[in-house]
């Protein structure tokens, strides 16, 4: 059962399971917020239309089962910030690889 009375929410229930399992199986310090465990962090942008009047407790759900991952705003990954602002901190620099593969098959 996804939903339960302890926890009522599933998107919440399937996100917790998915950190913690996927942490065991990886043999990793992941998947909780506890000292030692590695920072990954997602920051949903609350302001975004996607997440239009949902409440707090409801962001997981909306965010797994309402297509509103265009609202997640920042990422970190092991204590690093690889998206703020919705701008992964590489699209630069990708940008410009595409750019440069996209003339040159051009040119082909």
């Amino acid at each position: 059962m996804l939903a339960s009375e302890s926890e009522s929410r599933v998107g919440t229930r399937l996100w917790r399971d998915a950190a913690q399992n996927g942490a065991r199986a990886l043999g990793q310090p992941v998947g909780c917020i506890a000292v030692g465990c590695r920072a990954d962090w997602l920051v949903l942008d609350g302001s975004h239309p996607a997440m239009a009047g949902v409440a707090a407790d409801g962001a997981l759900d909306r965010l797994l089962f309402a297509g509103a991952d265009q609202a997640i705003r920042d990422v970190m990954v092991d204590g690093q910030w690889v998206v703020k602002d919705h701008c992964h901190a590489a699209d630069d620099q990708l940008r410009a690889n595409f750019g440069r593969t996209m003339n040159h098959l051009s040119a082909s």
